[in-house]
């Protein structure tokens, strides 16, 4: 499977699962040859996460994990026993990616950077990154590091222009992820879509992910049903036109950011 700076170009998102629904969700994808798992602190499933991933059989070494520090825990005296706690909840000694899940305040963003960089430094994270930051932030946080901010996981979909997020990503060698990459559904409904689906002979799902893949932007979808997460990886075998990226770039105009909450949010570059 292709991989963009390591990261698997597809993975498999776990929000909001949790308890017996996330250990199936995750022991199917890993059993349907899937090896990229992203949880977080705040999606209260690592615990489920580090079950499925123990009972897969699959090695250690073959799977590429990710979680995030949760907001709350942005601080010097919670950031590194979170890190630990989630460790301990994941049955692993390191993660390969560690990431800050929403941005730290101002006047505490350098001090959090510095404990991401540590959480490196201590070997619990093979990689280290950042979740919704703005081009701003990214620029920051890519200075301060003591290692390499290698991915910022975004809202990413054709609903949501993120083409300067996107092009100041590729600036810093960043990697995007693309979080909600159907658009909860919304992408789906989507006229130009369907009728590129339908003259490809596939599900819009698929057309929706291959947009995102074949820019290089990491997606991770999230489904519990198994001919879905086999529809998802089929998104891997194809490609879009030049024209028919085009039409559903088109719909980025729209400009539908669906996930912004209050108190955690920046203030976005659109």
């Amino acid at each position: 499977m292709k991989a963009v700076n390591g990261i698997p170009i597809l993975g498999y998102g776990t929000w909001p699962l949790a308890g017996d629904e996330c250990y199936r969700g995750v022991s199917m994808a890993l059993e349907l040859g899937i090896r990229h798992i992203d949880s977080a602190q705040n999606y209260g499933n690592e615990r489920e996460v580090g079950r499925a991933i123990a009972a897969s059989g699959t090695k250690r070494e073959d799977i590429f994990l990710v979680t995030k520090v949760a907001h709350d825990n942005l601080t010097n005296a919670k950031f590194a026993s979170s890190v630990k706690a989630s460790l301990e909840a994941l049955g692993v000694d390191d993660v390969d990616l560690l990431l800050i899940h929403w941005p730290p305040p101002d006047k505490a963003f350098d001090a959090m950077i510095d404990k991401l960089s540590e959480a490196y430094t201590r070997k619990q994270a093979r990689m280290i990154g950042v979740s919704n930051f703005t081009i701003a932030q990214m620029q920051r946080a890519a200075q301060r590091a003591a290692a390499a901010i290698v991915n910022n996981q975004v809202e990413f979909h054709p609903l949501l222009d993120q083409s300067r997020v996107k092009a100041e990503a590729q600036k810093l060698r960043i990697a995007l992820s693309a979080y909600s990459p159907l658009g909860r559904g919304a992408v789906l409904k989507e006229s130009a879509i369907i009728d590129i689906a339908r003259k490809l002979g596939r599900p819009p799902s698929e057309v929706a992910l291959r947009w995102i893949v074949q820019q290089g932007v990491i997606a991770l979808p999230m489904t519990t049903k198994r001919e879905n997460c086999l529809s998802n990886l089929r998104a891997l075998e194809f490609e879009l036109s030049d024209s028919e990226m085009k039409a559903i770039t088109a719909l980025t105009r729209q400009n539908r950011r669906l996930i912004s909450p209050a108190g955690w949010a920046p203030k976005w570059d659109d």
